[in-house]
């Protein structure tokens, strides 16, 4: 709200051909890399500026220049500066409308006006209006938002497996096939049972069978 007041007022008192203050600071920084250009007059109003060892055709009459900066911008570039100040012109009738005080009060013809605090408000008998009331949908809520068409979707955080056994990627300890930390240990030997074994007489005895061999029946 400052900066548009500062702008009404300064429009006010603005000329129509005048330039704005970014339009007169363009003009003077060009104006000064213009020194080290040379312009050649080829007739019907184009000329030849060198600047450097590259050189850049410009026309008065189309404003227009090589380098495009000119009719990019409506402000005339250094080489236009350069074929200006030679033919002993102003430059300020080469730059466009849009950066003098005539578009410049257009702009800002009108200012924003200030409104007083809610509190001096005039008093209303209306009722307030509400938000309307939120009605539950069918199911169960959904707790992920909507991601859009071209946002990517969401993924786990490890997207690969690694062994714990050959600590390589892609597979599991179960499926495995390195060979590495798979040595088998050898089988455990059974415990020697107790087997029974009858006498002529018809009376049982038991013995203990030897370790490592097998027990055979009388």
């Amino acid at each position: 709200m400052e900066r548009i007041g500062v702008r009404f007022d300064k429009a006010a008192n603005m000329e129509p051909n005048h330039l704005t203050d970014y339009a007169k600071h363009e003009i003077e920084l060009r104006s000064a890399e213009s020194r080290f250009c040379y312009s050649t007059a080829c007739g019907g109003g184009e000329f030849e500026v060198k600047d450097g060892n590259v050189k850049f055709p410009v026309n008065l009459h189309n404003r227009t220049c090589g380098c495009g900066v000119w009719q990019g911008l409506g402000m005339p570039c250094k080489h236009g500066l350069r074929v200006i100040y030679n033919q002993r012109l102003d430059p300020v009738d080469f730059v466009s409308t849009y950066f003098k005080g005539a578009a410049y009060k257009q702009a800002y013809a009108e200012h924003m006006h200030p409104m007083a605090d809610p509190t001096q408000w005039p008093g209303s008998t209306l009722p307030t209006i509400k938000p309307p009331g939120i009605k539950r949908g069918a199911g169960r809520p959904q707790k992920q938002r909507r991601r859009g068409a071209m946002e990517a979707r969401k993924r786990k955080r490890h997207t690969s497996v690694k062994c714990s056994k050959c600590k390589e990627i892609g597979h599991n300890a179960r499926t495995c096939k390195s060979g590495a930390g798979t040595s088998k240990a050898p089988p455990k030997q059974r415990a020697a049972t107790n087997k029974r074994k009858t006498t002529s007489d018809g009376a049982s005895t038991s013995k203990a069978a030897p370790k490592g061999k097998k027990s055979k029946q009388a």
